[in-house]
């Protein structure tokens, strides 16, 4: 990613406005399957801290991009109002309900200034026009920056539209997204997590899963877990020597066996991170809360394919695994090592390039989700599998 603050992205491209090459810029680089999710928080940040007109914008195509992360079709929305185009700030689709669910994304950087629901609730209902969707389908939802987030779930509650909007701030979204990338979060979970019955506030259910995660995690370290304890840990390995390759030759996703509702766990990878397939038979290293019966992978750079899929036979924790170096000889390079996550052992003989890589389209994994089987091996592109 280009290291651009955006004070320097105006600097560079001009005002920030609708349609302008300031907010086009911008949307390509946080677009970019490469940026990271710190690097979206630092531009958070920034856009929470300034004060210009910029800042917010930023943060409106911020708060879409994050929606887009968690696996919603997003479609981005104007910052200042328009004849003949509804004003929301953004408008998500999940197609993981029976029938599509529809938000409709309001972003507030403060809330200094009263909010008024029934803003949102005049963009729903001409969502439901707009699009010819049963009113049940569609949902409002607040991001707020920073302020009194209590006083504006009250104001909901207090409305017409308790049962169709929910409030959330811009870090608890955040958090969100890490969570899902932690622990394999599916985007159906995602929506369940949003859209609670009974739950105006949903930011407050986001601090709750994340503390149940952490603890988890802090209790990990006892007896036969990872530790972060000191020494140095070093594996013999029994396989091929380092430079080895697993993988069998290609094989098309017809002839991979199982249900149509097989699990498959589908992960990102640099180039430089096929090396480590190849050598180990294995992928890692990583936070994995299900096993899985096969591994797919996606890779990015100039590949921009889901090219390999394995059959799982064990996950086990990084100090556990047999690889074919040190552990500490993959920090930097190919699967960054982290002792406190785990490594995701294939099935000998199971490692194979696709004859039919699946092609990205619009939609990448920038971390572990989850499909079945059947769609996996019916996809076209990459948004039939996400």
């Amino acid at each position: 990613m280009v290291e651009l603050t955006l004070d320097r992205i105006v600097s560079l491209a001009g005002d920030w406005n609708d349609d302008s090459r300031a907010s086009e810029q911008f949307r390509e680089i946080i677009g970019d399957e490469q940026t990271t999710t710190e690097e979206i928080e630092a531009y958070l940040l920034e856009a929470m801290e300034g004060t210009d007109q910029y800042h917010n914008r930023a943060l409106q195509d911020l708060v879409n991009n994050i929606g887009r992360r968690l696996g919603f079709e997003v479609e981005y929305g104007v910052y200042q109002g328009r004849n003949n185009t509804i004003g929301y700030d953004g408008h998500w689709i999940s197609t993981a309900t029976e029938d599509d669910t529809h938000l409709v994304v309001e972003t507030k950087k403060t809330t200094a200034y009263s909010i008024d629901p029934g803003q949102a609730g005049d963009y729903m209902v001409e969502l439901t026009r707009e699009e010819d969707v049963d009113r049940s389908q569609v949902y409002g939802l607040y991001v707020i920056g920073e302020g009194d987030v209590e006083t504006v779930a009250q104001t909901v509650f207090g409305s017409q539209y308790r049962d169709r909007m929910r409030v959330i701030t811009a870090q608890r979204l955040l958090d969100l997204l890490a969570i899902q990338e932690d622990s394999g979060l599916r985007h159906d979970q995602v929506v369940d997590v949003l859209l609670p019955i009974n739950a105006v506030d949903v930011g407050q259910l986001v601090g709750l899963i994340q503390d149940v995660i952490e603890f988890r995690e802090d209790d990990s370290g006892g007896d036969g877990g990872p530790t972060g304890g000191g020494g140095t840990t070093t594996t013999e390995w029994d396989g091929p020597q380092t430079g080895g390759n697993a993988v069998q030759g290609p094989i098309s996703r017809d002839e991979l066996e199982g249900e149509d509702d097989t699990t498959v766990a589908v992960f990102p990878s640099q180039t430089s991170g096929v090396e480590f397939l190849k050598e180990n038979n294995a992928w890692g290293f990583v936070h994995i809360d299900q096993q899985p019966e096969y591994v797919a992978m996606y890779i990015s750079d100039d590949v921009q394919q889901v090219r390999y899929v394995a059959r799982v036979k064990e996950i086990v924790p990084s100090t556990e695994a047999t690889l074919a170096r040190t552990l500490e000889s993959y920090v930097g390079d190919q699967a960054e090592f982290d002792e406190n996550k785990q490594v995701v052992v294939f099935e000998p003989g199971t490692l194979y390039e696709l004859e039919n890589p699946i092609d990205y389209e619009s939609r990448v994994p920038y971390s572990l989700r989850y499909t079945e089987l059947g769609r996996f091996k019916q996809a076209e592109t990459t948004d039939d599998i996400l």
